[in-house]
């Protein structure tokens, strides 16, 4: 092994216990900011709205996962954008993406209506 301060490589099994903690806190800064927002909520069709923009977010990160799966297997993790998928995966990522965006404004709209 080289004695280089520029060699930054960390095995994956020691990896997952630096990510864990990063993750957990993430869920929990989540969590705070979701919850008082749903307890907000009075009425049932604006409960409804937001349970359908949280249902098109998962869609969404699920369908992106699928989108960048085939770079994910060449181990490219850190390239931006979809130009390196092909066709059919590059549809997926634009459908996975509007599902977010679409998540994001019906949030926004139940954010409005709970002020």
């Amino acid at each position: 092994m080289e004695k280089k301060s520029s060699n930054w490589y960390v095995p994956p099994d020691i990896a997952v216990h630096f990510a864990l903690p990063v993750v957990v806190a993430m869920v929990c800064v989540l969590a705070g900011v979701l919850l008082p927002l749903e307890n907000d909520l009075k009425t049932g069709d604006a409960l409804g709205i937001y349970f359908t923009a949280l249902g098109l977010e998962a869609a969404g990160i699920i369908l992106l996962f699928l989108a960048r799966l085939p770079l994910y297997r060449q181990r490219r993790f850190w390239t931006v954008g979809p130009r390196e998928l092909d066709r059919t995966h590059r549809r997926l990522y634009w459908l996975a993406y509007s599902f977010v965006i679409a998540g994001f404004g019906l949030l926004a709209l139940v954010w409005l209506m709970a002020r």
